[in-house]
């Protein structure tokens, strides 16, 4: 199944663009666009509107544009797409189509109108502006309404006996457990997919994900078993007794140079381990750095390490666009955003040195919170970021140079790998 965006209006028309997995699809007038009018159609903004497909999932956000973006002629900010949507941005329309697989005989299923149907039926859809019925196809499958275990009582999962609750993140909750089978305790990871699908999905995920138990590293929480229980997933994880960055920063405000510049060179000690080993985490963020020990002795450990990644390609996962704006979207890197299939090593550099910042200052990289949520991601695109010596006086210009050259929007202007950007922050390490 595949979901297609077919320009039937516009200088742009006849072009197609299909989507057969977890994607990001841009439109505007900037370079990071994958549908780009630079001059051809005046009315379209530099990140006009995106939209996230996951089959058959789909979901438009416009980030504000000035000239506003419609569907079936009423103006959204966001939408859940359905098939035979209509979406237009100044001249150009795109038309929303659901295509399924070859059927046996060869065939290919497209729902809604037939091409030939389309032109003449665009200025009736155009004029619509009425709510859509409950009735209608829908590419939206129906969330689940707990994503994460926020209020749930504990889970039951066989195999272990669950104590309390340890944390809750964007993809979901994490309990104290006790394995029956040994009376080891354990870090319980609990998922509730936001949308059903079936058991062969799931069994597809488990076994892309099993994988991750190759990691064994001092500075990586190792995964010891997986699998699924009703409806929830769950991993198995090493408990690590102490806290996390996100926890110290909250309690004790931004860190001192060396404390923080420690934790991050044990983070980059992981990184450059799996990096190694083709492993991508694609999801350093402060709650994310496990932190055990006595301050000055503080171990690190990079927690979900890869599963991030492997969650969010599949259909599990359903649309996370804008699904984590205080967690995962602060540390995104810009090609996250824009090839959100292939992220590189280099993401994994970017958001590290976001986390460093976001310890070293208190702050993001971006002033977040004067904006709209959905206006996060073209900052994290088009802007730079606010000079961290701007943030904190006291950081030293030389330690300034490292972060910033770690943030580059472009990949190649980065460091080459994580031993590198390590190497350039022991000098600040101490407390001295």
């Amino acid at each position: 199944m595949k979901v297609v965006l077919e320009v039937i209006a516009g200088p742009h028309r006849g072009r197609a663009f299909a989507f057969e997995g977890h994607d990001h699809f841009i439109v505007g007038r900037a370079s990071c666009a994958h549908f780009r009018l630079p001059k051809k159609d005046p009315y379209f903004s530099r990140v006009h509107f995106m939209v996230e497909v996951n089959p058959p999932l789909c979901r438009l956000v416009d980030p504000g544009s000035r000239n506003g973006t419609r569907v079936n002629g009423r103006r959204v900010m966001s939408a859940d797409l359905q098939d035979g949507d209509l979406v237009q941005g100044g001249d150009t329309v795109l038309k929303v189509a659901l295509v399924r697989e070859p059927d046996a005989a060869g065939d290919i299923a497209l729902t809604g109108d037939p091409p030939a149907a389309c032109h003449a039926n665009l200025s009736r859809k155009l004029e619509r502006t009425e709510t859509r019925q409950p009735e209608s196809p829908a590419l939206v499958g129906t969330p689940s309404a707990d994503r994460g275990g926020r209020g749930a009582a504990k889970p039951a999962i066989q195999g272990f006996e669950i104590a309390r609750l340890l944390g809750q993140g964007g993809m979901g909750s994490v309990w104290l457990a006790v394995r029956s089978r040994d009376g080891a305790q354990v870090a319980l990871k609990t998922i509730k997919p936001p949308v059903y699908t079936s058991d062969r999905e799931v069994q597809k995920f488990l076994r892309e994900a099993g994988i991750l138990r190759q990691l064994r590293h001092p500075h990586v929480v190792a995964f010891h078993e997986m699998g699924a229980a009703r409806e929830l997933l769950y991993f198995a994880m090493e408990y690590v007794p102490g806290t996390d960055a996100s926890q110290l920063l909250a309690h004790h405000g931004p860190l001192c140079v060396g404390r923080a510049v420690r934790l991050i060179c044990q983070v980059l000690e992981a990184l450059h381990y799996a990096h190694g080993l083709g492993f991508i985490h694609r999801d350093v963020k402060p709650a994310n750095v496990l932190v055990s020990g006595e301050a000055g002795f503080e171990i690190g450990k990079l927690a979900d390490f890869g599963l991030a990644r492997v969650y969010h390609a599949s259909p599990l996962s359903g649309l996370t666009i804008l699904g984590d704006v205080g967690g995962t979207v602060p540390y995104m890197a810009p090609e996250q955003i824009t090839d959100y299939r292939h992220t590189s090593p280099s993401s994994d550099l970017y958001a590290t040195a976001a986390t460093l910042y976001r310890l070293l200052t208190g702050h993001h990289l971006f002033d977040f919170h004067q904006i709209p949520d959905a206006q996060h991601l073209t900052k994290i695109l088009l802007d730079p970021p606010v000079p961290i010596r701007e943030r904190r006086l006291d950081i030293p210009d030389a330690l300034a140079l490292v972060i910033h050259h770690a943030l580059e929007k472009d990949p190649a202007a980065r460091f080459p790998d994580a031993a590198s950007f390590r190497d350039a922050l022991l000098p600040f390490g101490s407390d001295g």
